[in-house]
Parts: structure tokens; C-alpha cells; sequence
């Protein structure tokens, strides 16, 4: 029986001011000291790392190298601490997050806020969301992006044996770690063991792109990590039967996108509309995340051709599709 090598992954537990309530960062201690995501730029999260940090008798300016799963600030906000000893690492489309470039946030806004219009949003939910990005943002400090990383480098400097697996759909910078040899995955927010990740709406990232169908990419992300043995996730605990989890989660996407086309019934309706009927209370607090889900399974019922939509009025509506009968 093979005996899973998971000795040198060390997790450090870092609090965050977020619902979402602890972080892991993860210290690899091998060929170099490789830091896998940081926590929030608080004082409590930093005092966290370093805590965490001195534990395994490193400090700040012993890691080698900094890796970000993703952009958001739970998990990139304290990179700025390792700008001048460590090369940090992540997915291209990190740069702009990272150095908080206020040319690509003037964009991202713009792009939802014709989005959310078109899509039946009334404005004061609109600068609600706005003002929620702008406060969450403030828990990053400026870093550089020192080297991008892909899935098709297929080796990963300094950690032999480890390779990047590009995970879009909670993210569209998402990036996972696995050990070739025996499948263990870090996995940042992809897998999680006691929720769903979101898979959270995001704005092109160029001109030429259109909008990324986040909860399409997050099901093949899903499907990619199928081999996995076991997953280090960015909160909570070590899941030790990854492969039953996924297939569970796909599942109920599944169910979930029926239960959205079963609300539409005969009528159409738009996004914001169809989201206030699932989510009449949810929906005053997080409208953001509630509208991304809402979006994402009618765009995976889109993709199985179960619901058209068509322009009323300068809005966008959805309705069932009911296929011509031969």
C-alpha cells in the first residue's frame, strides 16, 4: 500500500475580517521554502504568518518563493511582505490585481455596471456591489508579480515532481498545485469541504474576450482535479476523499440549474428578477454573489439549450427554450 507523502506541507491558519472566517496559507519545505497564498492585510493575519511561519523556525525572508492561488484579498494580501526576498508567483491575469491598477478596476466597473443594467439590476444595488469591491480591496497592499506560471510550463521551479493546474471558475486567475506522484492537490478556494465555492462573475479581461462563463469553467475545472488522492483547501479542513466530493458538486449544480428552470416556468424573466425569486432574502446582502449564482445556471442551462433569451425594453430576459416538435 502506498503511503501518501504529505509531511512537508505545513498549513498556517490566518484570520480574516470575512464571513468566510479563516484562511489556510500552506508552507512547503523541500528544495526551497515555497509559501502557498499569504491571508489579508490585517495585523492580526500578518502576526498569523509570522506565527506560522516561526513554528517551522522560518521567518518572512527565508521563502523562496511566494505562490497566489488566486487574487482575491484573503489569500494575496499580505504578498507585499515578500517583495524584496521572494520570487512571487501566480496566473498572468493576477498582475493587474496584485499591483492594484486602478486603469483595470475602472474597467471592471464599467463592465458591470452596463452588465448589471442590462440584466435588470437597479442602480443602488449596482454602487452597493461597487462600494463592497472597493472596501474588500482595501485588504491588499501593492506587490509585483514576479513570474507567471501556466499549465503548459508543466514543472513548477523549486517544487520537482509539482506541477500547475489551471482552475478558472471561482476565479478567473485560480491556479491549483498537484503532486504528480500521488495526486495531492492544493487547491486554494477550488475544493472546499464544507461549501461551494461561488463562482464568482467576472469582466473580461481585454477587449477581444467576452464574458467568461464562470460556472461552465468551473465544472471542467472540477473535472480536471478528478484524480486527485487529497486536498489542501484554502478553508477548512484536509479533504482525504476528494473524487466523491467533486462528483457530489457537479451533482448538485445539476440540481440546482433544474430548480432555476423549474422557477421560470412559463414566464421570463430577468437575471435580477429570477435572483430575487430564489433568494428574496439573501439577495439584500450579498447581491453580488447571488446574481453570479443565479447567472452561472442559467448559463449552464443555456449550454444544454433549455432556456433562450431575447431583448424587451433594453433588458436581456430568459425564458424556456421549447424545442420546434418535428
Amino acid at each position: 500500500m502506498n503511503t501518501i507523502k504529505t509531511e512537508t506541507i505545513h498549513p498556517i491558519k490566518i484570520p480574516t475580517p470575512f464571513l468566510v472566517g479563516t484562511v489556510n496559507a500552506y508552507l512547503i519545505k523541500g528544495e526551497q521554502n515555497i509559501l502557498v497564498d499569504t491571508g489579508p492585510a490585517t495585523v492580526e493575519a500578518e502576526e498569523a504568518l509570522r506565527s506560522g511561519l516561526a513554528e517551522a523556525e522560518l521567518k518572512i525572508h527565508d521563502i523562496d518563493q511566494l505562490i497566489l492561488t488566486h487574487h482575491h484579498p484573503d489569500h494575496v494580501g499580505l504578498a507585499y511582505l515578500f517583495s524584496g526576498s521572494a520570487v512571487i508567483s501566480g496566473h498572468k491575469k493576477l498582475r493587474p490585481w496584485l499591483s492594484k491598477d486602478e486603469a483595470h478596476y475602472k474597467n471592471v466597473y464599467q463592465f458591470f455596471e452596463a452588465f448589471y443594467q442590462e440584466n435588470g439590476m437597479e442602480e443602488t444595488f449596482i454602487q452597493q456591489i461597487k462600494k463592497q469591491h472597493q472596501s474588500y480591496m482595501t485588504y491588499v497592499k501593492p506587490a509585483e508579480l514576479h513570474k507567471e506560471v501556466s499549465e503548459e510550463e508543466g514543472t513548477i521551479q523549486g517544487l520537482t515532481g509539482w506541477k500547475v493546474l489551471e482552475t478558472p471558475g471561482h476565479a478567473q486567475t485560480h491556479i491549483s498545485l498537484i503532486r504528480k506522484e500521488d495526486g495531492v492537490l492544493i487547491a486554494g478556494d477550488h475544493i472546499i469541504s464544507h461549501i461551494s465555492s461561488n463562482a464568482i462573475l467576472e469582466a473580461p479581461y481585454s477587449p477581444v474576450e467576452k464574458r467568461p462563463e464562470t460556472l461552465l469553467q468551473y465544472r471542467d475545472s472540477l473535472k480536471k482535479c478528478l484524480q486527485a488522492s487529497i486536498v489542501y483547501s484554502g478553508h477548512g479542513k484536509r479533504i482525504s476523499a476528494p473524487k466523491e466530493l467533486i462528483i457530489k458538486r457537479l451533482e448538485s449544480q445539476l440540481s440546482k440549474a433544474e430548480m432555476f428552470y423549474e422557477k421560470i416556468g412559463t414566464e421570463s424573466f430577468t437575471v435580477m428578477d429570477l435572483c430575487r425569486k430564489v433568494y428574496p432574502e439573501i439577495f439584500m446582502k450579498q447581491p453580488d454573489l447571488t446574481f453570479s449564482e443565479t447567472q452561472g445556471h442559467l448559463d449552464l442551462l443555456q449550454q444544454e439549450e433549455r432556456v433562450k433569451k431575447h431583448w424587451k425594453d433594453g433588458k436581456l430576459y430568459y425564458s424556456q427554450h421549447q424545442p420546434v416538435k418535428q
